[in-house]
């Protein structure tokens, strides 16, 4: 996981957030299963607290953890000012070596998040760390990839993400496209922002890499059971559909920490 990508991209987050297909429907998921945990909840990969600001809007008080100084400095901010800052506890921290004040009874890893870490062994040393930081009877949810040709041909084309204005009042066009080594099962993400003037003329570009990588659903399986979860179920996507390789969108992982534990 590398501290220095994830933080070059604070600045245009919430507009990556956005304009990406999956928070639409991960929001309402995430929000849900917080407020329906009985104690205490942790998400990991806060970012700018865009679920876990929505769950303390509605009463649950979410601890966060992120790597990146500016993503939690952005997380505070949306607290601030949706007014539940007191419900919210922020920590600095990797997913492999964060300590809670208490064990939860569910933490969470949304948004592919799980894909910072770029290799299965980094993943499993997260899980068996989170693992620990659970309660008996406590959940893990998180979220990865589900890649198919259809999506890796996608992601390798040279997209315009989104067009807007920033803060100082230029014009910027957002660029993207992924640079796949399907065999490594790890991707180089490329997105650069060009800033125009009122002629349209390009007055700069700035790149931000950010490295990922992604599982095949029976890689995470496999994993669940070797850090000592019970995987309860998998599914194809946000509104609850259960996982079937040839309709699934996405693979939504729930997994249980033994209760004996």
């Amino acid at each position: 996981m590398d501290a220095l990508e994830y933080e070059r991209f604070a600045d245009i987050y919430s507009i990556w957030t956005a304009t990406a297909g999956s928070t639409h429907t991960n929001l309402p998921f995430y929000v849900q299963a917080y407020l329906a945990a009985e104690g205490s909840v942790v998400e990991l990969g806060v970012g700018d607290g865009r679920i876990a600001v929505e769950a303390a809007v509605r009463g649950r008080h979410v601890v966060g953890v992120d790597l990146s100084p500016a993503m939690l400095a952005l997380c505070q901010a949306r607290a601030a000012e949706a007014g539940v800052a007191n419900r919210l506890t922020l920590l600095q921290g990797d997913f492999r070596s964060f300590v809670l004040p208490e064990p939860a009874a569910l933490i969470a890893l949304p948004y592919h998040s799980i894909g910072h870490l770029t290799s299965l062994d980094a993943k499993r040393d997260a899980l068996r760390h989170i693992h620990t930081q659970l309660r008996p009877g406590g959940r893990f949810i998180f979220d990865d990839f589900l890649m198919t040709p259809g999506r890796l041909d996608e992601m390798r084309r040279v997209q315009l993400r989104a067009e807007y204005d920033t803060p100082d009042g230029h014009h910027a066009l957002l660029w993207v496209t992924s640079l796949i080594d399907a065999h490594a099962q790890t991707m180089r993400v490329v997105t650069w922002e060009d800033l125009l003037d009122d002629d349209g003329v390009m007055m700069r570009r700035r790149y931000r890499p950010l490295s990922l990588s992604w599982m095949s659903p029976a890689q995470a399986a496999a994993l669940l059971a070797d850090t000592g979860f019970k995987a309860e179920g998998c599914l194809g996507a946000f509104d609850g559909t259960p996982f079937l390789a040839a309709t699934a969108e996405e693979q939504i992982w729930i997994a249980r920490k033994d209760s004996a534990t």
